[in-house]
């Protein structure tokens, strides 16, 4: 069971099946919000493969709550391993 299942789950409301629904996918989009905030230096595919959920929803999520990386620099991830010295031997 990938980990935005087991968000999903842990988050679900027993009241009627489209409260359940819609409080559970707010929650878990505010929980990847908090982990793209939480996680600056992971990109955005590192996250969605932490998470085991499609590239679309990290995006998506990222998109609703405004908390997008910058454009053009690359995520601080990707800075992170190009300024590492290569080995040239």
């Amino acid at each position: 069971m990938s980990r935005y299942r087991e968000i999903k789950k842990s988050l679900a409301e027993v009241v009627d099946l489209r409260t359940i629904r819609k409080t559970s996918t707010a929650k878990a989009h505010a929980a990847i919000r908090d982990l793209i905030v939480e996680n600056p230096t992971k990109s955005y595919r590192q996250i969605l493969e932490w998470l085991g959920c499609s590239r679309w929803l990290v995006y998506t999520v990222a998109g609703e709550f405004d908390v997008r990386r910058p454009k053009g620099g690359g995520s601080p991830a990707r800075l992170k391993n190009l300024d590492a010295p290569k080995d040239r031997s």
